[in-house]
């Protein structure tokens, strides 16, 4: 008796489903959302990790490797959304992990913008490594507020102002790159418009949660972010057919 006791205890805190919202309908979305998401995240780090792979250019590394973290931030997220649903009792740390993914497209627009720059001057990108400290920081006190259970309100405030600072930060090195003329009709010149939809759709997914404290409806806030969580992945997809595209010149 106390043999199946002990074993029917741990299979219902070992597995069950966790209701997104108290909805089941939008669970199930959700749960379609993270796997799409992760799996187009698995395929857009192996297509940057084999450009990498294959790019004589040893100045474009750096632009192929932060590309792979970005695919593997969209993986990880997704494999996260998909084990707290499935998965009792694990912190929820999906706002963290995503504001990751918008930090790395971010430094993806800075790193295509610093190798498209003639400057030498190197000034600039020493001065701006301060800010990126500061927004690494933003991260990882989100990820760590979640997964110490602190109060949700700040931890919101803290990702949806991030997700917008981090995403104005990566238009302004987009745009600013794709002004040249010098680079209209490149790789970098088509590899940045793919990329900036990706980073305006992958933003609003935390910035659309602020929308809680204003005093939307939960339920209301939360089927507005797994639309854009699906506009995200889209736009991955469409980025993960011009790696493909790349790929097969090199």
């Amino acid at each position: 008796m106390a043999i199946d006791g002990g074993l029917d205890t741990a299979a219902d805190v070992a597995i069950g489903v966790t209701e997104i919202g108290g909805n089941p309908n939008l669970t199930f979305v959700y749960f379609i959302a993270f796997v799409l998401i992760g799996a187009l995240g698995v395929r857009f780090c192996v297509y940057a990790f084999w450009n990498r792979q294959a790019s004589d250019l040893p100045s474009q590394a750096s632009i192929w490797t932060v590309l792979a973290l970005v695919g593997g931030a969209a993986a990880i997220y997704g494999i996260v959304g998909v084990l707290e649903i499935v998965v009792d009792g694990i912190p929820s740390v999906r706002t963290g992990v995503f504001l990751g993914f918008v930090l790395l497209l971010a430094l993806t627009m800075r790193s295509i913008a610093r190798e498209g720059s003639l400057d030498d001057d190197d000034g600039g990108w020493r001065s701006s490594r301060a800010v990126l400290s500061v927004f690494a920081l933003a991260v990882a006190g989100v990820f760590v507020g979640e997964v110490l259970g602190l109060e949700r309100r700040p931890i919101v405030v803290l990702a949806g102002v991030g997700a917008i600072v981090f995403a104005t930060y990566g238009y302004w090195h987009g745009r600013s790159q794709l002004s040249r003329s010098m680079v209209q009709g490149t790789m970098l010149d088509t590899l940045l418009r793919h990329l900036l939809p990706v980073l305006a759709f992958g933003a609003a997914v935390p910035a659309v949660e602020l929308g809680v404290l204003g005093g939307i409806d939960r339920t209301i806030v939360l089927h507005v972010q797994v639309v854009f969580v699906i506009m995200t992945a889209t736009a991955l997809m469409t980025a993960n057919i011009k790696l493909r595209q790349n790929l097969a010149r090199l």
